[in-house]
């Protein structure tokens, strides 16, 4: 096999795969994860239900990609607003980060749909202990400790205060995302004020720059 059809079918494979992803998005949005099945993801992508295991496993196995793209895209966008955000009071910075993932969320809504009824059904003790977002866990871990540390202190307990404070936007994005709707600008406020008083509350050497006046409200 020449080099330029070795190409070809590497694109070729990796088109067939993205048409299965991009299927399987658009069956659970219409059926949910549940009701989904292997074949409707097949005949939707236009190919053959022995093609689907050609690429994935399972459902389960597709969706984990799916998943991970999406905490990949978040990650990017998180890391791209503190950068650009450098120099802002840290109230400001936290309310920007919360924008962000709430934007996300709402445009994802339908993938987020299928995660949680996949974990409700069958929610597998890695995924407990580590929540659903572990990259976006340990951007907030990083950027935690930095601050702390900027500041001359030290922090006992990080991961467990990222986790908790993860867990709260999670309820209030699924809140804003799914439930009676509320303005993202609200969602935000709220998000910003429960985490910087939560922040000073556990770390006291940030609380000038955790609730200094002149952030954005």
């Amino acid at each position: 096999m020449s080099a330029s059809e070795a190409s070809g079918r590497a694109r070729q494979k990796a088109a067939t795969r993205d048409g299965l992803k991009a299927a399987a998005r658009a069956c659970f949005a219409e059926r949910g994860y549940a009701a989904t099945q292997i074949g409707d993801i097949a005949r939707r992508a236009g190919v053959a239900h022995g093609t689907f295991y050609v690429h994935f496993p399972g459902k389960e196995q597709l969706t984990d990609e799916l998943l991970a793209e999406f905490n990949q895209a978040l990650l990017a966008r998180l890391e791209q607003v503190w950068a650009r955000s450098e120099g802002e009071p840290l109230p400001d910075r936290v309310r920007r980060l919360a924008d962000a993932c709430l934007e996300r969320w709402g445009r994802e809504r339908e993938l987020l749909a299928a995660v949680a009824e996949r974990a409700g059904a069958t929610t597998a003790l890695a995924t407990l202990k580590d929540g659903v977002s572990p990259p976006v866990a340990g951007f907030l871990l990083d950027r935690l400790r930095a601050v702390v540390e900027a500041s001359g202190g030290s922090l006992d307990d990080a991961e467990l205060i990222v986790q908790a404070l993860l867990g709260m936007w999670m309820r209030v994005g699924v809140r804003h995302v799914f439930g009676p709707r509320t303005s993202r600008r609200a969602a935000v406020d709220v998000l910003a004020r429960m985490s910087l008083g939560a922040l000073a509350g556990v770390a006291p050497q940030l609380a000038p720059l955790l609730l200094a006046p002149g952030g954005s409200r």
